[in-house]
């Protein structure tokens, strides 16, 4: 045990070398800042003699500030975006579809057969049976807001 307390510095830098490089095969960037915190530990404890409490206090407090400057550098270097594709069409828009579960008002549960699939359909104003046909007024995520079709 006295092994692993006399070479502390070393082993913060081991596992800091260890979270840099278990960065390539985890996704985002978390796990960097706290091989970076780790690594700046093992120096400081190579540096100034630290207890152990002393040293876990101190990656915790390096790996929360590299969290909060290297986050922000981050998102500026790698700025995220969102665009809206202008040939993507709502081409569901006004299609005529049968009911395949009974769609109930404002409720989950109903169903409708579109372009081959079954999905979610929810009604605005009344609850449609089965066997009916119903016109796709808009869609919010997987679930579609439908009215019916009076044949």
């Amino acid at each position: 045990m006295d092994f692993i307390f006399t070479n502390t510095p070393y082993i913060w830098i081991f596992l800091g070398l260890t979270l840099l490089f278990s960065e390539f095969l985890l996704p985002g960037t978390f796990v960097m800042f706290l091989g970076i915190g780790a690594i700046f530990t093992g120096i400081l404890a190579r540096l100034v003699s630290l207890e152990f409490y002393s040293q876990v206090v101190v990656w915790v407090l390096t790996s929360f500030v590299s969290i909060l400057v290297g986050g922000s550098a981050v998102k500026r270097f790698f700025k995220s975006e969102s665009s809206v594709d202008p040939f993507v069409k709502d081409d569901f828009l006004n299609q005529i579809v049968p009911v395949e579960t009974d769609i109930l008002v404002q409720r989950h549960g109903g169903k409708i057969r579109f372009q081959g699939t079954l999905w979610d359909a929810v009604s605005t104003d009344s609850k449609i049976t089965k066997g009916n046909f119903v016109r796709i007024l808009s869609r919010e995520n997987l679930t579609f807001t439908v009215e019916r079709v009076d044949s």
